[in-house]
């Protein structure tokens, strides 16, 4: 007769460990939150209607660094070009504020972008295209003049590159190419200044 054996019981399942709990990604605040937030803390009496934002429209869109390529760059290398100063920066700021996208500028009224640059008078468009015409020649615009000098549609350059040409040219100083490279890095846009190396001094 067989006897019938007994197979042993099987070992107890090892206790698994809990996974782990997922940690909870933190949500970075965007710099429009945190400027949310601080008007809040700081004028709280502020109201949505006393501000001007851009979902209300009205807005232009313009390269960050534009203030510092008009009031700096642009005086330095006209200066050095032509040997005279000049306010041709606030014409290319308003160029700018004209902006109409793919690269391209419109100048509906030349008198009223005369007047925005800052030229009043019976010779404000004469200035107005007096400066144009020099930041067409050092490189920042470019522009078809119409009938009797007419300027309406405007190529503006990538400025950055622009800037780089400009240095190059030794028609800015290295000091203020060198402020240009940090506004870039700033704002995230430094690989505009890339060339496969740190910048040469041409000023020497």
């Amino acid at each position: 007769m067989t006897t019938k054996t007994t197979p042993p019981p099987a070992p107890a399942a090892a206790a698994t460990a809990p996974p782990p709990a997922r940690k909870t990604k933190r949500k970075r605040k965007s710099l429009a939150d945190t400027a949310k937030q601080y008007r809040a803390t700081h004028f709280p009496t502020v109201k949505d209607e006393d501000v001007w934002d851009s979902g209300r429209g009205g807005w232009a869109s313009v390269p960050r660094p534009v203030g510092l390529i008009a009031n700096v760059v642009i005086k330095e290398a006209h200066k050095k070009k032509y040997q005279t100063s000049s306010a041709a920066g606030t014409t290319y700021t308003t160029v700018w504020l004209h902006y109409q996208g793919h690269g391209m500028s419109r100048i509906e009224n030349e008198a009223d972008a005369a007047l925005e640059s800052g030229y009043g008078g019976e010779r404000g468009i004469t200035t107005f295209r007096r400066h144009m015409r020099a930041l067409k020649e050092l490189g920042f615009i470019d522009f078809i003049e119409e009938s009797r000098g007419r300027v309406k549609w405007v190529l503006l350059h990538n400025p950055y590159q622009v800037v780089k040409q400009l240095y190059a040219d030794a028609q800015i100083d290295k000091t203020t190419y060198s402020t240009m490279i940090e506004r870039a890095d700033a704002i995230g846009v430094g690989d505009e200044f890339d060339d496969g190396g740190e910048a040469t001094d041409v000023s020497e």
